[in-house]
């Protein structure tokens, strides 16, 4: 399955999403603040790089989706992780 495409966290409100175009580009939000930057894919892991993010306040907002670093894909789901290899978070594939 190939990481391009929309990937949302779970919630009603403040969820996080990701788009990553197959041009290589990534767009996205923690929930309040904007992501943007680049990301590749190589052997079954995504490299996010040159990310960076909007730094608004947001009250009861989990801002994890901005400090990610890499991610694995399997089942639908995106596993993210930063740059000590820790897993922040999953996303799923949207339609």
């Amino acid at each position: 399955m190939s990481a391009a495409g929309t990937w949302n966290g779970e919630g009603e409100r403040n969820v996080p999403s990701l788009t990553l175009t197959e041009d290589g580009r990534l767009t996205g939000t923690d929930g309040c603040n904007r992501l943007t930057g680049t990301w590749t894919e190589k052997q079954g892991t995504v490299t996010f790089v040159d990310v960076a993010s909007t730094a608004m306040y947001c009250e009861d907002v989990d801002a994890w989706l901005s400090t990610l670093s890499t991610a694995t894909i399997g089942n639908s789901k995106m596993t993210v992780s930063d740059s000590s290899g820790t897993e922040i978070g999953t996303l799923t594939k949207g339609p």
